[in-house]
C-alpha cells in the first residue's frame, strides 16, 4: 500500500498542535514549579546534580542526600555534574534556581544537528583503547584533540595487558613509548591480576571524569571494577527518581570509592570533534603548541608551503611521523571552511 502523503496546510496544522502541547507541557511544569515555591521554601544552598531525567533533577546536597526536583523556567540546560543553587521545598524535594558557572561542557549532536549538553565540568578523560582489538593510535589522536579542548586532561588507559603476546607486543608497547614521550600518562591494565588499577585510582581521585572508547576494550569490566557495587547505586537512584529502571539510559554521576567522581554517559560513544577550528585542532596537538602562530604565511594551511613552523617541526623531529599524519587527516576531515 502506498504511503499517504499530507499536504503543506495538514503539515502546519500537526506542527501547530504540537507547538500547543508543549506551551501546555511547559506550562504545566512552570504551574508544579510555582506550587512548590509557595509551600515555603527553604534557604538557597549549593548543590551537585547527580542526573537528569527531563522534567526531574536528582540534586545532592552538601551532606551526600539526594532531593528529587524541578527547575524554574529560563535557565537553560542543566546537567549531569552541573553545579546549582537551589531550595528545599518538601521532604527529599526542591526547586532549582540557578545554574552555577561551568568548567567545561561535553556535548554531542542532537536534533537537526544542533549540539546537545551532555555532561558539565569534568576535568578529565580517560580514553580506553585495549590490546586486543588493536589500538587504533589515529582514534586516540582524535580524542586526545577533544579533551585538549574541552579542555579536560586526558590519560591514555591501554586495557587487556594480558592478551599481550610476542605478535602484537612491539607495536603495543611503541605506541606507549610514543605517548609517554610527548608526556601524557599512558596506564597499563588487567582485570585478571588488577595490574594498573592502583595508578587508575590514584590518577581518578579528587577528579571529575569521564570514560571513553570504542566497544569492545573493556570500559564497562574496568568500571565494575572501580566500583563493584554500581548496580545497587544505579537500583538507589531510579527509587529515589520514581522514574524507573530506565534511568539508566541518563548519564549519572557515581562518587567512587577511591575518591573523585565518575560520569557514566550512554552517548559517550559519540564524542569527538564538531564545530573545530584549524587553531583548535593544532591546540589539540601539544607537541606543537610553540609552533603556533610561527609560521611565514598568516594563512599557513600547514600542508606544504614555505616557511610554515608545523611542517618544520616535523622536520626536526619534534613531532612523530604517525601523529603527524593524525593531524593532517583530522584537519581534513574535521575543520571548517
Amino acid at each position: 500500500m502506498a504511503k499517504r502523503r499530507i499536504s503543506d496546510q495538514q503539515k502546519r496544522r500537526i506542527e501547530n498542535l504540537q507547538q500547543k502541547r508543549r506551551v501546555k507541557a511547559g506550562q504545566h511544569r512552570q504551574a508544579k514549579t510555582e506550587a512548590l515555591s509557595q509551600q515555603g521554601l527553604g534557604p538557597e544552598q549549593s548543590g551537585l546534580v547527580i542526573t537528569n531525567y527531563g522534567q526531574t533533577l536528582l540534586i545532592e546536597d552538601n551532606q551526600q542526600q539526594i532531593y528529587r526536583c524541578v527547575a524554574r523556567q529560563n535557565l537553560g540546560a542543566i546537567v549531569c555534574g552541573d553545579r546549582v543553587i537551589w531550595q528545599a521545598s518538601g521532604e527529599q524535594e526542591g526547586v532549582v534556581v540557578a545554574l552555577e558557572e561551568r568548567r567545561s561542557l561535553l556535548q554531542k549532536p542532537g536534533f537537526g544537528g544542533k549540539l546537545k549538553p551532555m555532561a558539565a565540568n569534568i576535568d578529565q578523560i580517560v580514553i580506553v583503547s585495549a590490546v586486543q582489538p588493536a589500538p587504533n593510535a589515529y582514534l586516540i589522536d582524535r580524542y586526545l584533540v577533544a579533551a585538549e579542548n574541552l579542555p579536560a586532561t586526558p590519560i591514555i588507559l591501554l586495557n587487556k595487558m594480558d592478551l599481550l603476546n610476542d605478535s602484537n607486543r612491539d607495536e603495543v608497547e611503541q605506541l606507549i613509548h610514543s605517548y609517554r614521550q610527548i608526556g601524557y600518562q599512558v596506564i597499563c591494565a588487567s582485570k585478571l591480576d588488577r595490574q594498573g588499577f592502583d595508578d587508575l585510582m590514584a590518577a581518578l581521585k579528587t577528579h571529575t571524569s569521564i570514560f571513553v572508547g570504542l566497544s569492545g576494550v573493556g570500559k564497562s569490566s574496568v568500571i565494575n571494577q572501580l566500583m563493584p557495587e554500581l548496580d545497587i547505586r544505579v537500583g538507589e537512584l531510579s527509587q529515589a527518581s520514581g522514574e524507573g529502571t530506565h534511568t539508566t539510559t541518563s548519564s549519572t554521576l557515581y562518587h567512587l570509592p577511591c575518591g573523585g567522581n565518575l560520569i557514566d554517559s550512554p552517548g559517550v560513544r559519540d564524542f569527538g570533534l564538531w564545530n573545530i577550528s584549524a587553531d583548535d585542532i593544532l591546540h589539540g596537538f601539544i607537541e606543537l603548541r610553540e609552533a603556533m602562530g610561527h609560521c611565514k604565511f598568516s594563512n599557513c594551511s600547514h600542508q606544504q608551503e614555505p616557511g610554515c613552523a608545523i611542517i618544520q617541526a616535523l622536520q626536526d623531529n619534534k613531532i612523530s611521523e604517525p601523529r603527524f599524519a593524525s593531524y593532517q587527516k583530522i584537519l581534513n576531515e574535521y575543520a571548517g571552511d
